[in-house]
């Protein structure tokens, strides 16, 4: 999958939706939010510099912005398209390419929807994604997949499994990892996505 082609036709689509990141609805992309900025307490994430990596059109700066949370936010993401657009929603924000991204250390990074989609390689782009950043990031980043232990599958999507996530991690970029694959997304549910939290010592 061509990802910058495919997420350009769903903006040139849907516009600045929450469907144009590939998510079913508003509330289940704003839950995901909230997993993710749980790698801190919100006091600790006050005034930090936060680098949301892959950005879109900039929902998550919308959504801190209305649960008044003050980051310093940088967005990256590889569709001019959405990077004009969020530019626009969000003067106060800086937002680069991701060949641009500024060589700069960040407080948190949030990394939501990234590894979903099925791609040539999926673990060795996840794996040399995590490696590249965790050199940028002084206290933690945040993700999240779909998991491999979930009743059907969608053939353009990817399903890692936890464990292997975690023994990659723990092995190699931290030994301070959290996984959470308690949460549901939707009413009735099993949990078919987790999210992982990398501390920095």
């Amino acid at each position: 999958m061509d990802i910058q082609k495919h997420y350009k036709s769903l903006f040139e689509k849907y516009g600045d939706s929450h469907k144009s990141s590939q998510w079913a609805d508003r509330e289940s992309q704003e839950k995901r939010f909230q997993y993710l900025l749980e790698i801190a307490d919100i006091k600790q994430l006050e005034g930090k510099k936060l680098l949301d990596f892959g950005c879109g059109t900039g929902h998550l700066a919308t959504y801190l912005t209305e649960q008044n949370i003050d980051v310093q936010y940088i967005g990256i993401d590889i569709v001019p398209e959405l990077l004009e657009c969020a530019k626009v929603k969000h003067p106060e924000s800086r937002f680069y390419s991701v060949d641009e991204i500024p060589d700069e250390k960040y407080d948190y990074i949030i990394i939501s929807g990234v590894f979903n989609n099925k791609m040539e390689d999926n673990v060795t782009f996840f794996q040399d994604t995590i490696k590249n950043l965790v050199e940028r990031c002084e206290k933690g980043i945040a993700f999240n997949m779909l998991s491999h232990y979930v009743d059907y599958y969608e053939d353009n999507l990817f399903y890692f499994k936890p464990e292997e996530v975690f023994c990659f991690l723990k092995e190699n970029i931290s030994p301070y990892i959290v996984i959470r694959n308690e949460y549901q997304l939707k009413p009735n549910t099993i949990p078919f996505e987790f999210t992982t939290y990398i501390y920095m010592k």
